[in-house]
């Protein structure tokens, strides 16, 4: 099961004990754009990313479920969506 990174963004939110509208308030914004991303209708914006991780006490990789090694199932798709 992939996650979307609105899923990601609620998931470590509720473990920091946070409400969307603390996470609105401490990045600047409104509380319905942090519940837009959690509903993965809009993403936030490049510039709230560092802050973003940082107040969800993670690092910006982690918002995007990067992972340093691919399986070879997740390299065989990549290569097959190159041809």
């Amino acid at each position: 099961m992939k996650l979307f990174i609105g899923d990601i963004i609620q998931k470590l939110r509720k473990i920091k004990g946070l409400t969307q509208e603390q996470v609105a308030n401490a990045l600047g914004i409104t509380t319905s754009s942090v519940s837009k991303w959690e509903t993965n209708n809009t993403y936030p914006d490049i510039s709230l990313l560092s802050p973003l991780a940082r107040l969800l006490g993670t690092a910006v990789d982690n918002v995007f479920n990067f992972k340093q090694k691919l399986s070879e199932e997740e390299i065989d798709t990549l290569l097959n969506r190159s041809k």
